[in-house]
């Protein structure tokens, strides 16, 4: 029989005591979570999640970690990273996820890595016996035996530091109630029962695999099948053949990844998608084209149309915020030439409002800065008050996304800090750069438009960054000047063509944009 998500308040308290819900109170013995690399996968059980656990928090304990000490967790997708979360957990301790390099098998912590743990204090790093040598106390391996005593609500339950997109990494501190609440709430949005099945291939390390994956799923009692980043982005097709082979009944990644699997799989054969009733599409800007192109791609092998869906979330809220309706997907909006596809209305005791810069709502229609209130948010930035003033006020979220409702849905048209102001009117970046990468089919997420102050005119320019596969091709630049002038009414002032790789972007494939901008600008101001 299926069971809905868990309630009540031994389901709401923790993150751990959810997990020592489900593993104690039900004796569940079927597959939570199955990792698929190599020969034989590895199956973790919901029975065996919280033994497990207790056997990392022992280590932890043996290791000096009390109540209050940060843990960092350097480690891929697999059952030691559960355990080591949730261990922490136990202790009462505080857990920082770092980034897992996507495309290499080698356990070095890249510079951005060691900044976090100084960052963030770390007293021990969970990490692969390889990693030894890193500067501070590494356990690479659980105890042989369990941690005797019960879990201990730590004040936080641990720090999601941003993948940087659009400017420094920060933390957002979690406390010991919001995830399990918030992965409670997604997974009642999206009707999700222990009949369902999930694939992902995303990091565990990220909100949107951590919160988005690992505790929806634990929330509502499915299993999840789970691939490594690297093997996607590797070979994309991966994704679907798992979905396909298991009756995957939904699935989760950014626009993006859709993206690679239109480039990369061309000829799609021998597949059952019909299972699927949700593919959700978050955490970079949405694009219709890619949805109908999916769904277009797809359909011979049972994708059905309103599948993939349109989300919003982000860190700062536990992840998510409005979801759209299965079956029945919202009509997009068409807001100044643009198509913007709807997000769904907010979860849940969520709230969410449109705000224009003097921080007043404004109406239905109008554009403005997405403001959250609820009982998900963040309780602060760690160890930056200033941050946290300017994101906490009155109880709401600042995102600093700008959006619109219309009947209660929720719009995204951009990032509050991106737009680009030229002749007087505003861009979006995501507008300029959809035109652009039809025309020039760099790599995904391989190009970023931005503006510049151009000191020889006292205006801002329009330039434009291209990552190239091959050589670049003759009159490019003219076809994406003409292309970008004839849809929008706005000329290009500079096309930098560069090679594959060239842009910076996050541990998840998200373009840095304010580095970005901060490398090019100088060279490519006119």
């Amino acid at each position: 029989m299926a069971r809905a998500w868990v309630k009540g308040p031994e389901a709401t308290s923790s993150d751990v005591r959810l997990l020592r819900w489900l593993s104690e109170h039900e004796g569940d013995a079927r597959p939570w979570l199955t990792f698929h690399q190599g020969a034989t996968p590895d199956v973790l059980l919901f029975s065996d999640a919280a033994p497990l656990a207790r056997r990392w928090a022992k280590a932890l304990s043996e290791a000096g970690v009390t109540r209050g000490d940060r843990v960092a967790i350097f480690v891929p997708n697999g059952r030691d990273f559960v355990g080591a979360f949730f261990g922490t957990q136990w202790l009462g301790a505080t857990a920082v996820p770092v980034p897992w390099p996507a495309t290499s098998l080698a356990a070095d912590l890249p510079a951005s890595a060691k900044l976090l743990l100084e960052t963030c204090r770390a007293k021990v790093v969970c990490a692969p016996g390889r990693a030894e040598g890193l500067g501070w106390t590494v356990l690479s391996a659980p105890s042989e035996v369990e941690f005797d005593a019960p879990p201990v609500d730590g004040e936080a339950a641990f720090i999601q530091f941003s993948s940087g997109s659009t400017g420094r990494p920060r933390g957002a501190v979690i406390g010991p109630r919001a995830a399990a609440l918030s992965a409670q709430v997604m997974a009642e949005g999206l009707h999700l029962t222990s009949s369902d099945i999930g694939v992902s291939w995303l990091p565990f390390f990220h909100d949107m695999g951590l919160v988005g994956v690992v505790l929806t799923s634990l929330a509502a009692g499915f299993p999840v099948h789970v691939l490594q980043p690297g093997e996607f982005l590797l070979r994309p097709a991966r994704w679907l053949e798992l979905c396909s082979r298991v009756g995957a009944t939904m699935t989760v990644a950014p626009n993006f990844a859709y993206e690679l699997v239109l480039r990369r799989v061309r000829h799609p054969k021998d597949l059952d998608l019909s299972p699927l009733r949700s593919m959700l599409n978050g955490s970079e800007p949405v694009h219709r084209a890619t949805i109908e192109r999916f769904e277009a791609a797809f359909a011979p092998v049972g994708l059905r149309k309103g599948v993939v869906l349109p989300v919003y979330g982000l860190a700062e809220n536990v992840l998510g915020v409005a979801f759209q309706p299965q079956g029945a997907p919202d009509a997009d909006l068409a807001l100044e030439g643009r198509v913007v596809p709807s997000c769904g209305g907010p979860l849940r005791g969520l709230e969410v409002a449109i705000r224009n810069e003097a921080g007043d709502v404004v109406g239905e229609g109008q554009e403005g800065e997405v403001t959250v209130r609820g009982p998900t948010l963040m309780s602060g930035y760690f160890d930056d008050p200033e941050s946290t003033a300017r994101a906490l006020r009155d109880g709401w979220l600042f995102t600093g996304d700008r959006g619109v409702l219309v009947n209660g849905r929720l719009h995204l048209t951009g990032r509050e800090k991106e737009l680009i102001i030229k002749m007087g009117r505003k861009f979006h970046p995501a507008d300029i750069e959809r035109i652009v990468t039809d025309v020039a089919d760099p790599p995904p997420n391989g190009m970023v438009a931005f503006s510049v102050d151009d000191q020889s005119t006292n205006q801002e320019a329009l330039v434009v960054v291209v990552e190239q596969r091959r050589a670049s091709e003759t009159g490019l630049v003219d076809r994406i000047r003409g292309r970008v002038s004839a849809e929008l009414g706005v000329m290009v002032d500079r096309i930098e063509l560069v090679g594959a790789g060239a842009l910076p972007r996050t541990t998840s494939g998200k373009l840095r944009r304010k580095e970005c901008t901060a490398r090019f600008a100088k060279a490519a101001a006119p």
